[in-house]
């Protein structure tokens, strides 16, 4: 058993839409199947997870293959191009004669104007509704268009299914909005109210995203600004963070910037002789807390301090637990999380926050930079989002219940070589609903056999399994060098990551072991 210990403180139908459903405890069985491959869950057009249900399907995922990619009509929204973008993208392309093109669309100016920035001439620019823009390059020039999409990705800058669907209402026509129940009254401030009184901040302190890759990127590029002005180059990367994290850190700092490693957030001696050693260079300092997937946590309180001392930011990302299950907004400067998780439970809405610590020394600076970065949570999302906090907490901690619980059954199961969770100090339950594990066996043949939902993402109220290294990194899983590296830092390349849900757990440790059996 391999537990970390924190310390925190005490729908209608229409000619696209599915069928209305509404989490409730009788869905909890419909999720413990097996699913075909694409079939989303819970069955609405807005779900974030669409199924692969074999290894086969993950690697022709990860590969392009046809075969997957006719299957995924929606997937996770910034890895996938949603079916309602993807018939705006072909309205859009035949009224403006754009055969050739790759193009993608983004809803506002800001980040038309942001994306367009490293490409210059190469992409060219078109309203095609207001404050809706395509962005739109040569087709055959695939290393551009895949710089393009990357970017779209990493920056979180894309349109929301709700946005796309309200498009197509407005601009197609012939298409029904697909019937949801939604926050009747202002959802924003009931969110950002909502939110704040869960980070431990004002209402004022908040920023709403679209996702929490636009949080973290507005994040990043406010803390950039600021530290530049007082001509400090130098970052900091705290354990393995989420791919499109990792992929800002490295790619978007200028070339007099640094960026240094400490993959081990155990390693409290040497992180701090990283803090130190950068001195009044140190420009940040960026963590996830728990790390995703080993949920491995830092000495938050100590290399906060030295942050502080040395003049750095501290940038603190606790999505894997949820700013429901920690409070470290006291020990950040900026705390950003994606709401997708958790917060929108029922696994059917992208959103994030960025949150500014009032008693940071920087909070005038970064407050007023923060605004200038992000893509604003869309309303239509928002006032879903508003629903479904309402009834986050006790499915909440039945996901925790649940996942203390099936920690300890997996740690004495004789296919199980290692578990990882996290626990807070002095509780009986899991801070997090997340388990990673390694098996004895092969992780192919337990992947295939388990019955419950498969592919990226966390927090729902349904179990959600996902072989995170093959998804997150498939170019190092299927190398050896990369394999390698993999394991030099600690993180085994077929690790299983286990979303614990809301199920009965009977049900839930029955499945579990009946796949794990056959690796006995």
């Amino acid at each position: 058993m391999a537990g970390s210990r924190i310390n925190v403180k005490k729908g209608s139908r229409s000619k696209l839409a599915k069928p209305r459903v509404e989490c409730s405890f009788s869905l909890f069985m419909e999720s413990l199947k097996h699913f075909e491959l694409g079939e989303p869950f819970p069955n609405s057009p807005h779900a974030v997870a669409s199924n692969l249900p074999t290894m086969a399907d993950v690697c022709g995922y990860e590969e392009k293959d046809p075969r997957v990619m006719r299957a995924l009509a929606s997937g996770y929204p910034r890895f996938v191009v949603h079916e309602y973008i993807r018939r705006l993208l072909e309205h859009f392309f035949q009224q403006h004669h754009l055969k050739g093109r790759f193009g993608v669309l983004v809803p506002s100016k800001r980040a038309m104007r942001d994306l367009v920035e490293p490409f210059g001439a190469l992409v060219a620019v078109l309203e095609v509704a207001t404050d809706i823009f395509l962005l739109h390059c040569d087709l055959a020039d695939e290393p551009l268009s895949n710089r393009l999409r990357k970017h779209l990705q990493h920056k979180g800058y894309g349109l929301s299914s709700r946005q796309a669907e309200d498009l197509l209402v407005e601009v197609v026509g012939g298409v029904d909005r697909f019937q949801e129940e939604s926050y009747q009254g202002n959802a924003l401030n009931a969110l950002e109210t909502g939110t704040a009184n869960l980070a431990g901040c004002g209402a004022k302190d908040v920023l709403l995203c679209a996702s929490g890759m636009s949080a973290f990127y507005a994040a990043f590029r406010s803390v950039q600004e600021f530290q530049r002005s007082r001509r400090r180059s130098k970052w900091l990367q705290l354990g393995w963070l989420y791919l499109d994290s990792g992929c800002i850190l490295k790619e978007f700092l200028y070339e007099d910037e640094s960026l240094e490693y400490c993959y081990d957030v155990l390693d409290t001696e040497r992180i701090l002789k990283e803090i130190y050693g950068a001195g009044d260079e140190l420009a940040a300092v960026v963590v996830e807390c728990p790390t995703n997937p080993l949920a491995q946590v830092c000495e938050l309180e100590t290399i906060s301090n030295a942050v502080s001392e040395c003049g750095g930011v501290l940038i603190i990302d606790p999505t894997i637990a949820s700013i429901y299950s920690t409070k470290y907004l006291a020990y950040a400067d900026l705390l950003v999380t994606s709401l997708t998780k958790y917060a929108a439970y029922q696994g059917d809405v992208m959103a994030g926050a960025l949150f500014v610590n009032p008693n940071s020394k920087f909070y005038g600076d970064l407050i007023a930079r923060t605004s200038h970065f992000y893509a604003p949570l869309y309303l239509r999302d928002a006032a879903r989002l508003a629903i479904e906090m309402r009834g986050a907490p006790p499915v909440i901690r039945k996901m925790r219940v649940n996942a203390t619980a099936l920690a300890q059954f997996l740690s004495e199961h004789d296919a199980v070589k290692k578990v990882w969770f996290a626990k807070a100090e002095g509780e009986d339950e899991l801070v997090s609903a997340i388990i990673t594990i390694e098996l004895k066996g092969s992780l192919s043949s337990f992947y295939d056999k388990i019955s419950v939902v498969k592919g990226p993402s966390f927090g729902t109220f349904f179990t959600l399994l996902s072989p995170f290294m093959y998804l997150a990194h498939y170019d190092l899983v299927t190398a050896e060098a990369g394999r390698g590296f993999l394991e030099e830092v600690g993180l085994n390349p077929e690790l299983i990551r286990i979303s614990v849900g809301a199920e009965p757990l009977d049900q839930l440790l029955q499945i579990l072991d009946q796949a794990l059996r056959c690796e006995a």
